[in-house]
């Protein structure tokens, strides 16, 4: 992935909510990329009413971050998201 295509796709997934764009979790890259393996991680927040729906959300949040970076839907084989967190707050 190259760098143009980085920052769109990290554009997108950091441009959902106004007051936290470009915000980041300390010593957590939101996108991991194993180039050999052709493989990555995405991390995302996602605001949604149950585990269900989060992972959902996600799934379409990264769908749409890929396709600005340029994918093609077909080009990125999507895996199933992992909720590793819940903030009832």
């Amino acid at each position: 992935m190259g760098e143009e295509a980085r920052h769109a796709l990290l554009a997108v997934v950091h441009g959902a909510d106004p007051d936290e764009v470009g915000a980041e979790v300390p010593d957590l890259d939101v996108l991991t990329l194993d180039e050999p393996e052709g493989t990555f991680v995405l991390r995302l927040e996602v605001e949604a009413a149950d585990r269900t729906a989060a992972g959902e959300a996600a799934l379409g949040l990264a769908r749409r971050a890929f396709a600005a970076a340029g994918f093609e839907e077909s080009a990125v084989a999507v895996g199933m998201p992992v909720v590793t967190g819940i903030d009832v707050g």
